[in-house]
């Protein structure tokens, strides 16, 4: 797994940059500032270059990544419909995400390097994770709420509803509109943790949400998204924020 356990949580930043030379020098600059696991937002070069194959994306993109860096990569298409930048029929989804990992496979990339984002709502998700998962990358399946944190009985289904797929890692994300609702995910969070034994990321969005990107480590999720430059996501702490929370 690219999430490991070093008495923190692993610290995962996004790039996303439209360019192959800018998606290199934020890959470079995230490892330089202490990055655990570089996440390339490849919806952002989606929505720049709508035509853009996948054969290219890995020789222009991924490899020189792989090869200028030694910690692993997080590939994640995010949706709009998830907060991304794409709009993709469930159909245009399974073919990107089934060309990414041919493509892969092609590079003769290492799988223990390398983790795939599926989005939870998809059908088409618990087939593409076992493909993936067999290939042996890390697989973490995604659902994202943008309006509100649902009530704990709901937050805990949406959990275990993950957790039926073999071998992911569970990512729930939602938006935190009150104090109260921290507290509240991270002791679901606890709790999925201790019935099934398995790696989740919790947190919760927007600046109500911060403290749980920080605090959600001691509740048993296993990562947290970290800025570098510009934020990806509302409530996003900087690099230099987390490194002074947890000591280092």
């Amino acid at each position: 797994m690219i999430f490991s356990a070093s008495g923190r949580p692993s610290l995962i930043v996004p790039i996303t940059g439209t360019t192959t030379q800018k998606l290199l020098e934020e890959a470079v600059a995230a490892e330089n500032a202490g990055a655990d696991v570089i996440e390339w937002r490849i919806d952002f070069l989606i929505a720049a270059h709508a035509n853009l194959s996948f054969a290219t994306i890995g020789r222009e993109v991924i490899s020189p990544i792989l090869a200028a860096t030694q910690i692993p990569l997080l590939l994640t298409i995010r949706t709009h419909e998830e907060g991304g930048q794409v709009k993709l029929t469930p159909a245009r989804y399974r073919l990107l995400i089934a060309e990414l990992l041919d493509t892969l496979v092609h590079l003769n990339a290492d799988p223990t390097r390398i983790g795939v984002d599926l989005e939870y709502r998809f059908k088409e998700t618990p087939a593409l994770a076992a493909g993936a998962s067999n290939w042996g990358c890390t697989v973490v399946i995604s659902y994202h709420d943008w309006h509100e944190t649902p009530d704990n009985e709901v937050l805990y289904l949406i959990f275990e509803e993950i957790l039926q797929i073999p071998k992911v890692v569970a990512k729930l994300a939602v938006t935190a509109q009150s104090t109260a609702d921290v507290p509240r995910l991270l002791q679901v969070t606890a709790q999925i943790v201790q019935d099934f034994h398995r790696p989740v990321i919790a947190l919760a969005m927007g600046e109500m949400g911060k403290d749980s990107r920080l605090q959600g480590w001691e509740y048993g999720s296993v990562a947290t998204f970290v800025a570098v430059d510009t934020p990806s996501a509302p409530g996003q702490p900087t690099m230099e924020e987390v490194q002074a929370y947890f000591g280092n």
